[in-house]
């Protein structure tokens, strides 16, 4: 195993493992996962028994060197998630696909965008996402059959099974750069999600604040599972330890079904999203 992290001068970790037996020239049974954020941009590689073979974080404004190399190669799939809000629910049970054009009323929509639908089975629900055409254009040239998803989504998709079998009230918190989602769950039942962007701790705390009083939950102190650009003791981690009850940092290779390498554990949380999106579908 080969794995290197180092901080830069933005204070933000660069990371890279690779595992020994990964072959490039196997890449075409391989599937690769990119996570497009403001500020960085991360892409994984999981095989067909699951296994991780390489994880990168990188600028996004920076794709040369190996990320240029891995992105030349040719994959079996092709999963993609972006930040941001261009994105609402609609039940499983009610949904109505030829009245998808009336959902558009509850997105932002330009007329520039098309629109993706796809489910999450466990939690009875479609979900309907605008990516930015403009963010997405490259890597859709370069691989045709690219399939895009909510960032939402991708975090949904590994957490859902976690939020659904537990009997506690259980909050979900993700942050990357300064966007920061939230979902919860209640007598295993989905019950709310959104994101937002916070220009610091204040902002964070009166969205918290604000969403456990509007579900009803400010007294409950619920579960609180951690992910992101989150750490041991940081600002966020305090804030959960004072407000929650058992509080995790997310295992993420347990929550998606992926083995992650030892190496990899103890920032593991860090990739929730991105590797969600081997569940998506």
């Amino acid at each position: 195993m080969i794995y290197l992290s180092k901080f830069v001068a933005s204070k933000r970790m660069v990371m890279k493992y690779t595992s020994t037996d990964f072959n490039k020239e196997q890449a075409t049974a391989y599937t690769l996962l990119v996570r497009i954020g403001s500020d960085e941009n991360a892409l994984a590689i999981v095989d067909t028994e699951k296994r991780l073979k390489l994880v990168a974080t990188y600028d996004p404004a920076m794709t040369e060197g190996e990320i240029r190399d891995v992105l030349n190669l040719d994959f079996a799939a092709v999963k993609l998630c972006l930040h941001g809000n261009r994105y609402t629910f609609v039940p499983e049970e009610v949904f109505d696909d030829p009245a998808t054009q009336s959902y558009l009323g509850h997105l932002p929509d330009d007329g520039l965008v098309a629109t993706s639908v796809s489910d999450i089975p466990s939690l009875g629900i479609k979900v309907l996402h605008q990516p930015d055409r403009l963010v997405t254009e490259s890597l859709a040239v370069r691989f045709p059959d690219l399939v895009t998803y909510s960032t939402v989504q991708a975090l949904l998709q590994g957490v859902a099974d976690y939020g659904l079998t537990s009997d506690r009230p259980v909050l979900i918190i993700d942050k990357q750069a300064s966007t920061v989602i939230v979902c919860a769950f209640d007598k295993s039942r989905f019950i709310y999600a959104n994101d937002f962007d916070v220009l610091g701790m204040e902002d964070f705390t009166f969205y918290l604040l604000s969403i456990l009083k509007h579900l009803g939950l400010e007294e409950s102190r619920p579960d609180i599972c951690l992910s992101g650009d989150v750490a041991e003791q940081d600002e966020i981690h305090q804030w959960a330890l004072s407000n929650g009850s058992e509080v995790v940092f997310a295992d993420s290779g347990a929550l998606v079904r992926i083995a992650v390498p030892q190496e990899l554990i103890p920032q593991q949380h860090r990739f929730l999203t991105l590797l969600g999106l081997h569940l998506c579908e």
